[in-house]
């Protein structure tokens, strides 16, 4: 098949979107399809890894088209295309490439997804949702009626799980959602990852990642640190991350503690090692669609201590590959619960090793992709008929 990935998310962005469209386009090339990702350029890029990684290898075509700008909506980052020929040069792509699949991600998206999907002409025309709409968003509300236009124009619609089905429906109702996950590569995270050697000197490590959006948690996090240490010394907290707020959680540590609060910066690649040197992730976002941290944390074998919202809940069991705390903000017990886990070293392995098998078993990117693949081939033999039964019936 020759397949499309549009996506507004691409690296130099990280992100739980960069890191699927990476997978998913990796894991087709590698089964001999003709994939291309094609993405906007960021007129302001972000700041280089610091861990210097070198290029990820890609399998597979990127094709840049139109700019894009860094923008915050829904208290998280985002981006917005500008241009005045980017529906001309998506155009140029798809004649180009002669696609029998187009799959946009983040069909919310106000420019480019729109326009990818509305000049698709290719035979299956497939998006997925990867967020959660809290409740009450006006934007959708707004928009809705061009929504309902745009989605006649799909063969498929994907969320990456019922959280975000669930958030979502009450707007579309006629909507029929398929539930495929995000991938990850569990062989790059892995417990057999080196750790990393700084991190080894007899103090017992607890990693948050996360950019520093306000809904990721990393002020409770800080605070639920803070309240560990009252209880041993023995412990830091080692932050992957960064962004505009950095000085405000910075200045939130205690100066007794600053030495032992790692503000490591945006990290890609060294993750993995990050993650084996850790004994624990720590996350109590308020707001999740899915868990990638959470995710790429469990393929590594490392025990999680998360926030109980819809997305986390749905992807981990309490008690068994770690603990979920509600509300988010509960930070005596984020404390109460790190400690735990530190000290019983037993329920901490089983907890990461029931991590790793649930990784492998049923997100691992060749169990994803396969679920990708059928659906491609079924829309493929139909035709596209569904999506011309509902564009006649729209008109």
């Amino acid at each position: 098949m020759r397949i499309a990935i549009v996506t507004e998310h691409y690296y130099p962005q990280l992100g739980g979107i960069t890191e699927h469209v990476y997978g998913q386009a990796t894991e087709f090339a590698r089964r001999g399809h003709e994939v291309t990702v094609i993405a906007p350029k960021l007129l302001v890029a972000p700041k280089p890894p610091v861990d210097q990684a070198p290029p990820r290898e890609e399998l597979f075509e990127v094709q840049r088209i139109g700019r894009a700008l860094p923008i915050y909506i829904n208290a998280s980052e985002a981006v917005v295309e500008a241009g005045p020929f980017l529906a001309a040069a998506m155009k140029r792509a798809y004649v180009k490439g002669r696609f029998d699949v187009v799959h946009v991600h983040n069909p919310f998206g106000v420019t480019m997804p729109t326009i990818a999907i509305m000049r698709s002409r290719a035979p299956v025309t497939v998006a997925t949702i990867h967020s959660v709409v809290p409740e009450g968003y006006k934007p959708l509300r707004l928009f809705r009626p061009l929504l309902d236009i745009l989605f006649t124009h799909l063969d498929a619609m994907i969320a990456v799980s019922d959280a975000v089905i669930e958030s979502i429906q009450p707007h579309f109702p006629s909507l029929h959602f398929r539930v495929i996950p995000n991938g990850v590569d569990t062989e790059f995270f892995s417990p057999e990852a080196a750790p990393l050697p700084q991190l080894l000197d007899g103090k017992r490590n607890v990693l948050f990642i996360g950019r520093f959006d306000p809904r990721n948690g990393l002020k409770h996090m800080l605070q639920a640190f803070t309240l560990l240490r009252d209880q041993r010394d023995d412990v830091r907290l080692v932050v992957l991350g960064d962004g505009p707020l950095r000085s405000v959680y910075q200045r939130l540590v205690p100066d007794e503690l600053r030495e032992d609060v790692l503000f490591e910066g945006r990290i890609d690649q060294a993750r993995p090692r990050y993650l084996t040197s850790a004994d624990i992730l720590c996350t109590p976002c308020q707001l999740a669609s899915f868990g990638m941290v959470l995710l790429e944390a469990m393929s590594a074998g490392v025990p999680v201590v998360a926030s109980r919202n819809s997305g986390f809940e749905r992807l981990m069991e309490n008690g068994v590959q770690g603990f979920l705390i509600d509300p988010p903000d509960a930070e005596h017990e984020f404390a109460a619960a790190i400690h735990l886990l530190l000290e019983d070293a037993e329920v901490a392995r089983r907890m990461g090793a029931e991590g790793r098998r649930l990784a492998v078993g049923n997100y691992a990117w060749p169990v994803v992709a396969d679920r990708l693949e059928e659906l491609y081939e079924r829309l493929l033999a139909d035709g596209g008929r569904r999506r011309q039964a509902r564009q006649a019936a729209s008109a």
